[in-house]
């Protein structure tokens, strides 16, 4: 009777075929976190080069601000001569007795011998206030003034905003994925700063309106008959800029503190 023998794999081969699942059951773990950490690098890569190009832009606008405010207070108009008021006929005037008939108009005048009656169109309509050139100097230069100060307060707030941001960031990057704690305040933390942004915004926003309010304000008191009551509603709109941009500065500082007091550091 044949002997009968029970085929067998060779060990290298068993053995080969182990470690290779004990391998990838090992290495899954440390590949997991690595993505983790890779996505987590990516999104505060993101975050600091939209902080850098909203710092860029509100340093291009504050420059922009400055530099037209220079430039329109350096181009202000000198003092010119006032006209000499128009010379009134003398009350002895006479029409001349003898030559040809005069072709003009009778005058409405009784003094001068007019017989039509004065139009309705023809009455003097009261003068408004005048603008004089010490007036309308002052006047620019407070204009001025006042969107220069919207200008730095909406820097003051882009600046606030450029801190909170780089707190949240670094609360982003150092939060400890294993502890719960950690991660809510940074998630936290960057909510606040997203809404400390839109704040920045309305500050940036109010200060290039005051800009183009200045701007009307100069061109109209330098226009040939400057209307002071539109001078003042400008003038009105443009202190309302001022506490726009001073309301939406403080919401920024208050987001900045609350990121502050989340991250533990003291500022």
């Amino acid at each position: 009777m044949a002997d009968t023998q029970t085929p067998t794999v060779n060990s290298q081969i068993t053995d080969a075929v182990t470690q290779t699942n004990v391998t990838v059951v090992g290495e899954a773990p440390a590949q997991s976190m690595a993505m983790v950490y890779q996505s987590m690098a990516h999104a505060t890569s993101l975050l600091m080069q939209n902080s850098v190009m909203a710092q860029g832009g509100m340093q291009q606008i504050n420059s922009a601000v400055v530099a037209s405010a220079c430039q329109r207070i350096m181009t202000l108009p000198g003092q010119k001569a006032a006209a000499p008021p128009p010379q009134a006929p003398p009350a002895s005037f006479n029409a001349p007795a003898t030559g040809t008939p005069s072709t003009s108009p009778p005058s409405s005048d009784p003094a001068l011998g007019g017989g039509l009656p004065p139009s309705p169109n023809s009455r003097s309509q009261p003068a408004g206030e005048t603008i004089t050139p010490d007036k309308k100097r002052s006047v620019i230069l407070k204009a001025a003034n006042e969107a220069a100060k919207v200008a730095a307060l909406a820097s003051e707030a882009s600046n606030d905003y450029n801190e909170t941001q780089e707190m949240a960031e670094d609360m982003l990057a150092t939060a400890n994925p294993h502890d719960s704690q950690s991660l809510e305040d940074a998630k936290s933390a960057s909510a606040t700063a997203h809404d400390a942004a839109r704040f920045a915004k309305i500050a940036s926003q109010a200060s290039q309106r005051a800009d183009v309010l200045y701007a009307q304000i100069f061109d109209t008191a330098n226009g040939e008959n400057p209307d002071l009551d539109t001078i003042k509603s400008l003038f009105k709109q443009l202190t309302s800029q001022t506490s726009k941009a001073e309301k939406a500065r403080d919401k920024v500082k208050e987001h900045k503190n609350q990121v502050n007091g989340l991250s533990g550091l003291d500022i």
